[in-house]
């Protein structure tokens, strides 16, 4: 069952429907917070757009790396648990939702 969660990166509220929970979608969205805070900490005048694609990149190869590491799992991800390549694969999808509504 979806429910609706607002969750805040960056200083922007974002609202999301989710079905992995509230509390992980506040957890994921402060890890990406956390990422872009380290991001923008190292380096001088660039965009937060800029910020958020980068961010999104060294999430996507810390992922990546981790599947290359190990076996594959029931839903045929390797290294990642397949709960966990589907709750992200969800978020992505709630996400895409929202980038269509502005």
């Amino acid at each position: 069952m979806s429910e609706s969660v607002e969750v805040k990166i960056q200083g922007q509220v974002f609202r999301l429907k989710t079905d992995v929970g509230k509390e992980y979608a506040h957890e994921l969205a402060a890890f990406v917070d956390g990422v872009m805070v380290k991001m923008m900490r190292n380096s001088a005048n660039v965009s937060i757009d800029r910020v958020a694609i980068m961010a999104s990149l060294g999430i996507a190869d810390t992922l990546f790396q981790l599947q290359k590491q190990g076996q594959p799992t029931q839903s045929g991800h390797p290294g990642v648990g397949g709960d966990f390549v589907d709750r992200v694969q969800r978020l992505i999808v709630a996400a895409d939702r929202l980038l269509e509504e502005k």
